[in-house]
């Protein structure tokens, strides 16, 4: 990844700072949802899309489910665009019949240096509405906060629902003022519900353990196949 432009001001969306991996589970799809990758995230739906429901089965029958799939894809990644993000990461295949209440939501911020690292840590680490914890990732100084809002009424006639946010903000080596940031949200609506978000935090937790920086500025470029293999490992 390389860095941007000059800012004043702290940005997202910008060209990426760094590049990384991160292993997703099956079912689970990273889709682009950057201006620059229009083309790469129509084909990636396309692909959800022909996995899901395969041209062999009967037109007249297949074709209004494909169109939904589409557009469930193409509203959850406009919302996330607009949100600033450069990627959604959805699970886009049922596990066993089920479809899993989660998403991943990946967003690059850069602010020029302007707040010094420790100075953010500092904040995040002094917000009373979350659990917040100093950690690393891949030998990057990042924070993990935990957030949780009981008693969320979406929007139309849903019931209420309580949310549960995990956020990564993790520094871009190399580089002050660069951050990747992974917010994880699950949403729950009765004790078995919470059961199975508090399981899929477990999830989110195990796929950020194996986020790797490939190709960080101002180092040697790193082996891709390399950094594979020791997440495998």
């Amino acid at each position: 990844m390389r860095a941007g432009g000059e800012h004043s001001q702290p940005t997202v969306g910008l060209e990426p700072q760094a590049s990384f991996v991160m292993i997703m589970p099956p079912g689970w799809s990273r889709l682009p949802v950057r201006d620059a990758d229009a083309a790469l995230l129509a084909a990636s739906i396309e692909t959800i899309v022909d996995e899901a429901l395969p041209s062999t089965l009967p037109r007249d029958s297949a074709e209004p489910w494909r169109a939904e799939l589409r557009k469930r894809f193409t509203e959850a990644t406009a919302e996330a665009r607009e949100a600033g993000a450069s990627a959604v990461y959805l699970p886009v295949r049922p596990v066993d019949g089920f479809s899993v209440p989660g998403s991943i939501i990946e967003t690059e911020v850069d602010d020029d240096g302007i707040a010094p690292t420790a100075d953010v840590v500092t904040e995040l680490l002094r917000d009373r509405e979350s659990d917040a914890q100093l950690i690393t990732v891949d030998g990057a100084t990042a924070v993990r906060t935990d957030t949780t809002a009981a008693k969320v009424q979406p929007s139309g006639d849903w019931p209420e629902v309580t949310t549960r946010q995990i956020v990564y903000t993790i520094s871009v080596p190399h580089r002050e003022g660069r951050w990747v940031v992974m917010s994880f949200s699950a949403v729950s609506a009765d004790t078995a519900s919470r059961t199975l978000s508090d399981a899929l935090v477990l999830l989110f937790d195990a796929m950020m353990s194996s986020f790797r920086w490939v190709d960080v500025p101002g180092v040697e470029p790193g082996d891709l196949e390399s950094r594979l293999a020791e997440i495998a490992s």
